[in-house]
């Protein structure tokens, strides 16, 4: 070890005044606060936006294609051929979606009707996703029950079950306002149709689970009179961050008739926000380490003023004014390391208990989760790490030029 390693740690350890323990102390305890809140800051956004992420992408496709003005996709099978073709698309599935009224023995709930291709690979649907165990996606093809009906399968989600007070097995009255109803002296009626309810599923996001429900793309077809046309394509990529790139080969194979909707810009204001709140929340506790920082410079600044006929003995021995550089800004960065060791080890820990225990409850209808999620990234923890050491340096820069610049005798002359 050398000398000014030596002399640097010496001081560490050395009792001081009382006043320079305290804002010894306090420096750490101020960067230990500040890097334990920051980690796990950081770690609840991650795993909010990866929970969000997570959610939404079980409900949604990854890229949807649309004709323009909402009219059904004519040459379907041509154009779903087109798309399939881009580089990154892995799946294509055909749907379309038709608001209801979903009535159950006691209540009535809006929601909104998704078909599902029953033709299409399963991997391809995300309902097989989310579906409850119980439930199969075959059996919303029209099929004869034991007591005599033959009626259409439906999937419901979790929440739209409860509230219409309904269960797997029992029967649901479905009124469309757009469907193809019958004419009357007071317009065309609502469709109105029986559904046995065949499954349930759970997103975890309460917009989906409370209104969602699956049909089969027939019966979406017979109920609308589209034939055999549908009014989206729902595209899964082999890479669903390249949702940009692929977009826009789509756009260009299709031509200006059709348009695409990627699942970042259709959840882009959620995505936005949490963005937003890292970035304020990032400043904010970062400020916690810089305020956490000064008293560093404060404690380096009365050590020099202690220690000032040291370091003109030193000095006067033969020690540089780069030696004297080494020996406070070594001792400020170990100020600072031992606070940012201890905060990122709690910072961690918090993260961890958090997540594993859920001890952030929140309200699913507000939130659409139940519990707050933590998800620790080491990059985040890494630049978390090396602020804490930065500021750390920063703060040890002028106590120890001062001390560097100490003239050996007016050091002597003073004591």
């Amino acid at each position: 070890m050398s000398y000014e390693l030596f002399i640097a740690f010496r001081y560490l350890r050395a009792r001081r005044r009382r006043f320079l323990s305290v804002v010894s102390a306090m420096a750490v305890v101020g960067i230990t606060v500040g890097v334990w809140a920051l980690v796990s800051v950081l770690a609840f956004q991650s795993g909010m936006e990866q929970e969000l992420r997570g959610k939404i992408l079980a409900g949604t496709a990854h890229l949807n294609v649309l004709r323009r003005g909402g009219r059904p996709i004519e040459n379907l099978a041509d154009v779903k051929a087109k798309v399939a073709a881009v580089p990154g698309v892995k799946s294509v599935t055909p749907t379309t979606y038709k608001e209801a009224l979903i009535s159950g023995p006691t209540r009535s709930v809006a929601g909104v009707l998704k078909a599902v291709d029953l033709s299409a690979p399963p991997e391809s649907l995300e309902v097989t996703r989310t579906l409850l165990p119980g439930g199969k996606v075959g059996d919303l093809a029209r099929k004869q029950y034991g007591d005599g009906t033959e009626l259409e399968g439906i999937i419901i989600g979790k929440r739209l079950a409860e509230e219409a007070n309904v269960k797997t097995g029992e029967t649901v009255q479905v009124l469309i306002p757009q469907g193809r109803g019958e004419l009357s002296p007071m317009g065309v009626l609502p469709e109105q149709r029986t559904f046995r309810v065949v499954g349930i599923f759970e997103s975890g996001l309460y917009e989906y689970d409370s209104a969602w429900a699956y049909i089969s793309l027939d019966a979406a077809r017979a109920i609308a009179g589209e034939g055999d046309g549908a009014t989206v394509l729902q595209v899964t990529l082999t890479d669903l961050y390249r949702y940009r790139t692929v977009g826009d080969a789509v756009q260009a194979a299709l031509g200006k008739e059709y348009v695409t909707e990627d699942w970042a810009s259709l959840n882009g204001t959620a995505f936005a926000a949490l963005n937003l709140q890292r970035l304020a929340f990032s400043v904010v506790i970062t400020l916690i380490i810089v305020v956490a920082a000064l008293n560093i410079v404060t404690t380096l600044i009365l050590l020099v003023a202690e220690k000032k006929r040291d370091i003109a003995i030193l000095t006067a021995m033969g020690a540089t004014p780069r030696a004297m550089l080494t020996v406070f800004i070594t001792q400020g960065l170990a100020l600072g390391a031992i606070g940012t060791i201890i905060g990122g080890a709690f910072g961690i820990a918090t993260a961890v208990l958090c997540d594993r225990y859920k001890l952030i409850q929140l309200d699913a209808r507000i939130y659409s989760i139940a519990a707050v999620p933590f998800r620790l990234s080491l990059t985040d923890t890494a630049v978390v790490i090396l602020i804490a050491l930065g500021v750390s340096l920063l703060a040890t820069i002028y106590p120890a030029w001062r001390a560097a610049r100490l003239d050996p005798a007016e050091g002597l002359r003073n004591t």
